[in-house]
């Protein structure tokens, strides 16, 4: 003797489709688009300026010492935290022209 007829069998599988039509749908997590040409993907990417700049008053509050921390916008489209200065305040490099010399 089955331990289920088929009738068993079709009523709980009825019931289960029920519950699971009942069931409200998980999302998972959203997770933010992968960073395309990003030239420092190690870094820890930010939606907005305004989320880097909260990123940095945690990292302030939780008293790690870097000096003069700020955020840029870089190239992938994303922003990153920097302890280095700004490029206008850096010293411009002299290109040299390959080829000849005279």
């Amino acid at each position: 003797m089955a331990p289920f007829s088929d009738d068993d069998l079709e009523e709980f599988y009825r019931r289960i489709e029920i519950l699971t039509d009942l069931t409200p749908t998980r999302r998972a997590p959203r997770r933010p688009a992968p960073i395309i040409d990003c030239p420092t993907p190690y870094k820890d990417a930010f939606v907005s300026e305004g989320a880097a700049r909260e990123g940095i008053d945690r990292i302030r509050q939780a008293g790690r010492r870097a000096p003069n921390l700020r955020c840029y916008h870089c190239r992938c489209g994303r922003w990153h935290i920097t302890s280095s200065p700004p490029r206008d305040d850096l010293p411009r490099r002299v290109e040299h022209r390959r080829g000849r010399r005279r």
